[in-house]
């Protein structure tokens, strides 16, 4: 399974956020348009202040590649990194 990026907030290792990508429209596309695999039992966190939104988070998954809602909404909002591997898998770009 391929994940958006190496960080594992809720271990206290934060994705970086600022890091723009051309192809952000794109994955936002992909990731917004797949039905959920999983609802979560909380909200999704805001990257850049840390704290809880009123939106509750789902799992998703396509192409072997696995996000969150919460993943989504911090690329649309705070330019979360991606990782390239996470894009070209999203995408089918074949760069795998």
């Amino acid at each position: 399974m391929i994940y958006a990026n190496s960080s594992d907030y809720d271990n206290g290792i934060a994705p970086k956020l600022g890091v723009p990508r051309r192809d952000k429209e794109a994955l936002l596309r992909a990731m917004t348009s797949e039905e959920p695999i999983a609802i979560a039992a909380g909200y999704l966190v805001d990257y850049s202040t840390g704290k809880p939104t009123d939106i509750v988070d789902m799992l998703y998954e396509k192409n072997g590649v696995r996000w969150s809602r919460e993943e989504a909404w911090n690329l649309e909002h705070n330019d979360m990194e991606i990782s390239d591997e996470f894009a070209d898998a999203l995408l089918g770009r074949g760069k795998r």
